[in-house]
């Protein structure tokens, strides 16, 4: 999970929410699973099934 690496190191974690066979509500699981994160562990979140919004995110955060 994207909140255990983010708790672990300084660096920007960007989580990407997926569906799968299993998936409650068409990925809000894993959308509510990366999102509510306590105090002091920030993860990005972009939406379900787009890790093409990550890769632009990422390259924001780079400054390309």
């Amino acid at each position: 999970l994207p909140g255990v690496v983010a708790a672990h190191c300084d660096l920007p974690v960007i989580g990407v929410p997926l569906t799968t066979r299993s998936s409650v509500a068409g990925g809000l699981d894993a959308l509510l699973a990366i999102a509510q994160m306590p105090p002091g562990v920030p993860v990005a979140c972009v939406g379900v099934d787009n890790p093409r919004n990550a890769a632009v995110l990422a390259a924001r955060i780079l400054g390309r």
